[in-house]
């Protein structure tokens, strides 16, 4: 259901939307679903939102205000620009993204990102190579949020993303290894942007699909 606000982690709200660029394509056996995901977390600072795409401004507004107000906007990887640029409107906010390694700059931002930076005292940058994509680990709540390098089956099933899609120097291999690394975190929730909501067996289910 387009717009469903799901809760069950800490501080934090998974919103889900369906993508309006996607096509029957994208859908296919390497490709990804319709609905997609996106996060809102609560911050010392104010609301942060990641990769937002909004199809309900009235319940982000809501949500917006009695978090106090919006602190930022964390772009994964310029693949995630969905309603980001109407969203930083809206709200005044920032966009937080990490910056090409060749300087090309496919959509603005404001603020660059880089490894282990850690934003509005809650969430710490985790590079993942693959252009611009990070992923973001949120201490407090255990948890580690993917763009696309990480994706859940229908079933739920974590699984690294297809070998054809983008990858970084290295290739697959080099893609394992640094999410493998990650298991070291005390992981309890993997949460992924494409796939359904799965709480717990955060480290587990991450060991067993990046061996």
């Amino acid at each position: 259901m387009a717009g469903r606000v799901a809760s069950g982690v800490d501080q934090g709200r998974r919103f889900e939307a369906l993508h309006p660029e996607w096509t029957e394509h994208e859908g296919a056996e390497d490709g990804w679903e319709q609905q997609v995901a996106w996060w809102a977390i609560a911050t010392p600072h104010g609301l942060v939102l990641i990769d937002p795409l909004v199809d309900d401004w009235d319940a982000l507004d809501q949500l917006v205000a009695d978090r106090g107000g919006c602190a930022g906007i964390v772009r994964t990887c310029h693949w995630h620009q969905r309603s980001i640029a109407d969203v930083a409107s809206r709200y005044s906010a920032e966009v937080w993204a990490k910056q090409h390694r060749d300087d090309r700059v496919p959509y603005a931002f404001d603020r660059a990102m880089s490894d282990r930076d850690e934003l509005f005292d809650e969430l710490r940058v985790v590079d993942v190579e693959r252009t611009d994509e990070i992923a973001v680990w949120l201490p407090r709540q255990a948890a580690l949020v993917f763009a696309d390098a990480m994706l859940r089956t229908r079933a739920g099933d974590l699984r690294v993303c297809p070998e054809s899609w983008t990858q970084p120097e290295g290739g697959p291999g080099r893609l394992r290894g640094l999410l493998r690394a990650l298991t070291i975190l005390p992981i309890e929730h993997v949460l992924v942007s494409h796939g359904p909501l799965v709480l717990g067996g955060g480290g587990a289910s991450l060991r067993t699909a990046t061996s």
